[in-house]
């Protein structure tokens, strides 16, 4: 096993590194933010801090942009950023269907190698004899995973794009146990990325009519049942749409603290009766169809060839399938249908204009239950900042989503600005709230080395499956046990409410969503993906890369004969990764390690001296990425 003290071309990690990692998993660690109050300008701690909380990962870009410029212009830049990975031309199209174009690529591209490979085999064929067979690569949803992780790592817009994440973990669907394909789940993220700074309302309406959500909670396909009293429609979505998506289980105070009856137990939002009214208003929608049937209705089509396709379309209205039975749900009734017969001229666009009145009416009264601003501002905080914010914060970022004078209710932009720039989310102090900080989730423990180390792909932008395309590896669940819509169920990775169970964390009456995810499996999964990646390897197809260019010119002295400044490393490592807040225990153990880690030579040469500097490096990381202090944000 390496140990601190290890020459140059060794690793320090082994059981040690699982270790130190597994200690995140047994208990919360403090954040270390420290930070003071007011504008980032000119403070590249603070930046960097900030930077690590609402993007996926400060680089060195970033941190001057926003040391310099300040919070102000940063936002109106995000705001107005392409969805492009570094606005790379070609390949990279910055489009509204970002996604769902990666994958008609891919499609074409698989298409292209499969006509390449038939046409080889056909010339390498003796006369007479039958061409070697060839198989057509499909795409799947690890193409899906590619874009992400391209714009994840290189994108202009990391705001909108860290937004989207924190709401496909909200309004969840899955690729696993769905027939959700790679087209449709491509086309769900651009749409909560089109959605990501709009209005909550809006949102709403897109996800509830997407095919990704009509597919994973069964809108498509949902059926009246008028008069027929054995069977009632899916209730799936309106429960899981009221549960995990807008109000919660409890009546809330605006702070989001639960509302108690006289008992003290709390107040429930709503009844089972409540949910299968809600059902009724939401039937009757099915796939998209210029020539809709009863078939059509719920039969998901193949896969389509471009953005206009019907498996990519939203849900229509199919009014003979609607409820037309008076509804009533969260205190309010919605008439019966009392139009003309679907039969009779004009009846059918009568009972049409009814059922998306049922839609409307039902969206527009769960936006506005008083709930909604402290449910979503609440777990909006835990994806950005911590996992335990005050009553007081969560009462600052629902006003805002409520609506102010500057902002209409429901504005997930101005929301989430409040969630970032609040006092206190720029004043984490440990030392007097050990409840400060959140676990990092493992896909942005990721994308932030990938992003402070200056990660490039060997293959370019233009090139058919180049710039970031061989991301495979993180989709397995003892790599990572997380990839984006990959969550096993409505829940997402991890419940807002998870605590682990007699822990230190529960016995506080904390909560730790993302532990939900951590045990002994995980953690030494991601040390060793953590080992693999560091040092170049594991990587299919060996498309990503990372010199360490930034980290070695910190080791380097500007006179050759003199030591490696192995100090300036540290501090980069401070800055980037630890928003300046790194502990001394954290420092001292560096510093052992970068002195420990030398060549064998008594002379070594230029180039053994470049090797030794790669290697420290290459441990540094790998200590500061295992370090509880490094895995629980701040």
């Amino acid at each position: 096993m390496a140990t601190e003290g290890s020459t140059a071309g060794k690793l320090v990690l082994g059981v040690a590194a699982a270790g130190a990692a597994a200690v995140a998993v047994s208990k919360l660690a403090s954040a270390f933010g420290n930070l003071t109050t007011g504008s980032v300008t000119g403070d590249s701690k603070l930046a960097a801090a900030f930077l690590n909380r609402a993007t996926f990962g400060a680089s060195d870009a970033s941190v001057a942009a926003l040391a310099t410029g300040g919070t102000d212009t940063w936002f109106k830049t995000q705001a107005a950023a392409a969805p492009t990975p570094g606005g790379t031309p070609g390949y990279w199209a910055a489009t509204p269907s970002f996604h769902l174009d990666w994958i008609i690529r891919r499609t074409a591209d698989f298409k292209a190698d499969y006509q390449a490979a038939v046409a080889a085999a056909a010339a390498a064929a003796a006369p007479g004899t039958t061409p070697a067979k060839v198989n057509l690569k499909k795409v799947t949803s690890l193409q899906f995973q590619e874009s992400f992780w391209a714009r994840a790592v290189t994108g202009d817009d990391q705001l909108r794009h860290r937004m989207v994440l924190a709401l496909s973990e909200i309004m969840v669907v899955s690729f696993s146990g769905s027939t959700i394909t790679p087209r449709i789940g491509a086309s769900w993220y651009d749409m909560l990325s089109a959605h990501a700074f709009g209005n909550y309302l809006d949102l709403m309406h897109a996800v509830t009519l997407h095919p990704a959500m009509g597919i994973y909670l069964n809108i498509i396909g949902n059926q009246q049942a008028d008069n027929d009293p054995s069977r009632e429609p899916d209730e799936n979505y309106a429960r899981e749409i009221m549960q995990l998506m807008s109000i919660g289980l409890y009546q809330l105070n605006p702070d989001g603290t639960a509302k108690t009856d006289a008992s003290g137990a709390p107040i429930p939002t709503y009844a089972h009766a409540d949910i299968a009214d809600l059902a009724k208003a939401l039937t009757g929608w099915g796939w998209y169809s210029a020539n809709p049937t009863a078939k059509t209705f719920y039969t998901q089509p193949g896969d389509g060839t471009d953005a206009s396709s019907p498996d990519v379309q939203p849900l229509i209205a199919y009014p003979t399938d609607h409820s037309q039975l008076a509804k009533t749900y969260l205190g309010q009734t919605s008439p019966a249908y009392a139009g003309p017969s679907p039969t009779t001229a004009g009846g059918m666009a009568a009972l049409k204009a009814y059922q998306i009145q049922d839609l409307n009416t039902a969206l527009s009264t769960i936006f506005n239950h008083p709930n909604v601003g402290p449910f979503i501002g609440y777990r909006l905080i835990q994806r950005f900042v911590t996992s335990n914010p005050s009553p007081a914060y969560v009462s600052r970022v629902a006003a805002v989503f409520n609506g102010t004078a500057a902002n209409a209710r429901g504005d997930l932009f101005a929301t989430l600005k409040a969630v970032l720039t609040d006092a206190e989310a720029l004043n984490l102090t440990p030392s007097t709230s050990p409840t400060a900080g959140k676990l990092k989730e493992p896909v942005l423990r990721m994308s932030h080395w990938l992003r402070v180390s200056a990660a490039t792909s060997t293959a370019a932008a233009s090139t058919p499956g180049g710039n970031f395309s061989q991301y495979e590896d993180f989709v397995s669940p003892t790599a990572l046990a997380q990839a984006p819509l990959e969550a096993s169920s409505v829940f997402n990775f991890w419940a807002p409410d998870y605590t682990p169970q007699g822990s230190a964390i529960a016995a506080a009456g904390l909560v730790a969503p993302e532990f939900q995810a951590a045990d002994v499996l995980t953690v030494a999964g991601y040390a060793n993906t953590i080992l693999q990646v560091i040092q170049n390897k594991g990587w299919p197809g060996g498309d990503v890369v990372t010199t360490y260019a930034q980290e070695i010119a910190a080791l380097t002295p500007a006179n050759a004969a003199d030591p490696d400044t192995n100090q300036t490393l540290i501090d980069r490592l401070n800055l980037y990764y630890f928003g300046g807040q790194m502990s001394s225990t954290v420092s001292a153990r560096l510093g052992r390690v970068l002195t420990g880690t030398a060549s064998a030579a008594r002379a070594p040469t230029a180039a053994q001296r470049a090797q030794v500097r790669l290697d420290k490096a290459r441990n540094a990381l790998m200590i500061v990425l295992t370090s509880p202090e490094y895995l629980v944000q701040g």
